[in-house]
C-alpha cells in the first residue's frame, strides 16, 4: 500500500463521521470499505489510530435500542471537535477523486443512518416458552408506533422482525388500517 493510504483512510473516516451523527460502528466500516479506497484491515488500523488520538469516539449510547446480530447494544461512532478541526485542515489535500466520491456518497450515508434509527425490531425468549417480539417506529426521536406481542416460536419471531425491517411502511399502514377501520 502507498504511504498515503493510511492518512487518506483516516480522512475518509473523519469525513463520514462529520456527515452522519452517531453512526453505528458496523455501518461506518461498510461506508468506508464501500468507498474502495481502503480494505477492512486498513479501515481497522485507521479507526484504531483515530480513537487513540481522540479524533473520534466509539461508545454505547444511553437508551440505544439498536442491537447487533448477537443481541448486544450497537456501538455508535462520532467525530470529536479535534477530529473536525483536523478534517477541515486536511480535506483540501485529499485527491480530487476521493473528495468527489465523498461528497456524492454522503447523501446515501445519512439516509441509511436515519433509516436504521427509525426502525427497531427485536425478540427475546420469555418465561412462558414463547418469544416476546418488540417492533417500533421512531421518527425524530419520538416513538410513533410500538407493538409488543408473544410469538409462538423463535422462527415466527425472527420472521416478524425481518418483515418489519424490510417492509416497515407497508406493514405499519396495514396494521393501522386493520385496527382503525369501521366494520
Amino acid at each position: 500500500m502507498a504511504n498515503t493510504d493510511l492518512p487518506n483512510a483516516k480522512i475518509i473516516i473523519l469525513y463520514i463521521l462529520s456527515k452522519v451523527n452517531s453512526i453505528p460502528s458496523s455501518q461506518l466500516m461498510d461506508c468506508a470499505v464501500e468507498s474502495l479506497y481502503m480494505d477492512y484491515f486498513l479501515f481497522s488500523q485507521a479507526k484504531k489510530e483515530l480513537l487513540e488520538k481522540h479524533l473520534m469516539t466509539e461508545a454505547e449510547r444511553k437508551g440505544e435500542l439498536r442491537k447487533d446480530a448477537s443481541g448486544k447494544t450497537v456501538l455508535s461512532c462520532d467525530i470529536t471537535p479535534e477530529g473536525r478541526e483536523i478534517l477541515t485542515r486536511l480535506l483540501p489535500s485529499v485527491p480530487a477523486g476521493i473528495r468527489a466520491y465523498l461528497s456524492s456518497a454522503s447523501r446515501s450515508w445519512r439516509h441509511e443512518s436515519s433509516e436504521s434509527e427509525t426502525v427497531y425490531a427485536d425478540y427475546l425468549p420469555n418465561d412462558e416458552g414463547t418469544w416476546e417480539v418488540t417492533l417500533k417506529l421512531i421518527e425524530k426521536g419520538a416513538t410513533t408506533f410500538s407493538l409488543v406481542w408473544q410469538a409462538p416460536s423463535e422462527e415466527v419471531a425472527e420472521r416478524t422482525c425481518k418483515r418489519w425491517k424490510s417492509a416497515t411502511a407497508e406493514t405499519y399502514i396495514e396494521i393501522v388500517r386493520l385496527i382503525s377501520e369501521d366494520r
